[in-house]
C-alpha cells in the first residue's frame, strides 16, 4: 500500500488519520495550520485528493468533506483519499474570500510551472508572497502524491451548482495526443459528479490565462502536473444549504466509483436538480450594465433564456427608468450566477451565463514572450 505522509499525518490502511501542515508562522507566535485528513483503504488504488474552501466564506465543501470520510467509507475504499477541508484557515475563521496576510485571491497563488517565462526578471518571483509560500508548499504533495483531484468551491448567493472543465494547454504537436487524453479523464471526472452540478466549460482560453485560471489550485494540477483535475462550484456561498451538502457528497462518491476506489452502486441525486444542456456550454460574464443604476433581476439561476430576453429592470436610485428601463441577454444560454447586489456601474457584469461553445478544450500554449 502506498505510504502518504503530509504535515504530521502518516497514511495507515484500514484507517483515518487526522492532522495538520504547518503553513505559515504568525508574527504572534503561532502557526497558521491547514487541516488534513488521510483516509486509507485495505485495498491497493489510486490517491485522489479533495480540497475545499480556499475561499473563507464558501463553506459547501467543508461540509461536504466531514460528511464523505468516515469509517463506513474506509472499510469499502480501494486507495487512499487526502481531504483538506480548509485550504485556507484565516479566512475561513474571518469569514472571508481572502487569507488575512494576503490581500489577494488565494486561488491564483499556484505555481505559473510551464507557464512561467524563464527569462524574465522580476523580482517578485525570488521573494514569494505569504500565500504564494503556502500554494508552493501545498503543491509539493499533489506534485508527490496525486492521482485525481476535486477541489470544491460556491460561487454566489443567487448560483446554480456547476462543475467547470479547465481549458487544457499544449506544446506543439507532440503534446497534443497527451493533452486529448487528459482532457478525456478531465470530462470523465465531470459526467462521474453527474447530477451534482452542470458541466460548463471555462472562459476561452485568452481570458483563461488573464484571469490566471492557471495558477487556480485545479488548473496548476490539470495544466502543470498533468493530473486529472475539476473544480465544481456548489451554489451559495456564505450559507450551508442541506439538500447541496447531502446531494454534493452523493456526487462525490459516485466521482470514486469512476476512479475504482468504491465497488457499490453509483447513487441517484434527488436533493436537487441542475440543468442539462443540449450542447456544450461555456462561461461568459453577461449581460453588462450600459448606467450606474439600481438592478432588479427577473430570472433566477439555472433558468434558460433567450436571446435578447428582457432579465433585469434598471432605474436611477428614485425609480426612473434608465434608457428604456431594461437589460437584455445578446445570447441564448443558462444563467449560472446571478449579481448579489442590486447598484452595477456602466460595463459592470450583472450575471455569470453559460452559452454554447465554439473554441475547442485544447489550446496551444501561449507565447512567453
Amino acid at each position: 500500500m502506498k505510504a502518504i505522509k503530509i504535515g504530521n499525518v502518516k497514511s495507515e490502511p484500514g484507517k483515518i488519520n487526522y492532522g495538520f501542515i504547518d503553513a505559515m508562522a504568525l508574527p504572534t507566535g503561532t502557526v497558521d495550520r491547514i487541516p488534513v485528513v488521510i483516509a486509507q483503504g485495505n485495498k491497493e488504488g489510486p490517491t485522489f485528493f479533495l480540497t475545499a474552501n480556499i475561499h473563507g466564506n464558501e463553506l459547501t465543501g467543508v461540509a461536504v468533506l466531514h460528511e464523505l470520510v468516515t469509517e463506513d467509507l474506509v472499510r469499502d475504499l480501494k486507495g487512499t483519499i487526502v481531504s483538506i477541508p480548509t485550504l485556507n484557515p484565516t479566512a475561513l475563521r474571518l469569514y472571508q474570500r481572502h487569507p488575512e496576510y494576503q490581500d489577494e485571491d488565494p486561488n491564483r497563488q499556484f505555481p505559473e510551472g510551464r507557464f512561467a517565462k524563464p527569462d524574465e526578471e522580476d523580482e517578485d518571483k525570488k521573494y514569494p508572497k505569504p500565500f504564494e509560500q503556502v500554494a508552493n508548499l501545498l503543491y509539493s504533495y499533489f506534485e508527490k502524491y496525486a492521482d485525481y483531484h476535486l477541489d470544491i468551491h460556491n460561487h454566489s448567493l443567487r448560483s446554480v451548482p456547476y462543475s467547470i472543465l479547465d481549458r487544457i494547454f499544449y506544446d506543439g504537436v507532440e503534446e497534443r495526443a497527451e493533452a486529448e487524453e487528459l482532457a478525456k479523464k478531465q470530462l470523465g471526472m465531470v459526467e462521474a459528479f453527474g447530477a451534482g452540478a452542470m458541466i460548463t466549460t471555462d472562459f476561452p482560453p485568452k481570458k483563461y490565462m488573464n484571469l490566471k485560471y492557471h495558477r487556480s489550485l485545479s488548473g496548476a494540477v490539470l495544466n502543470t502536473l498533468r493530473i486529472p483535475a475539476f473544480t465544481v462550484e456548489l451554489g451559495s456561498n456564505s450559507v450551508l444549504i442541506p439538500e447541496i451538502v447531502t446531494g454534493a457528497v452523493k456526487a462525490t462518491r459516485n466521482l470514486l466509483r469512476w476512479a475504482g476506489m468504491l465497488e457499490s452502486p453509483k447513487e441517484k441525486i434527488t436533493e436537487y436538480k441542475v440543468p442539462i444542456p443540449e450542447y456544450r456550454i461555456r462561461r461568459i460574464e453577461h449581460p453588462r450594465g450600459k448606467h450606474s443604476g439600481i438592478v432588479k433581476l427577473l430570472v433566477g439561476p439555472g433558468e434558460k433564456v433567450a436571446k435578447g430576453q428582457v432579465i433585469a429592470k434598471i432605474t436611477d436610485i428614485h425609480g426612473r427608468p434608465l434608457g428604456d428601463g431594461v437589460i437584455r441577454t445578446e445570447h441564448e444560454g443558462y444563467m449560472i450566477a446571478l449579481r448579489d447586489q442590486m447598484t452595477v456601474y456602466p460595463n459592470m457584469g450583472i450575471a455569470e451565463m453559460g452559452i454554447k461553445d465554439e473554441d475547442e478544450i485544447l489550446s496551444p500554449m501561449p507565447p512567453k514572450d
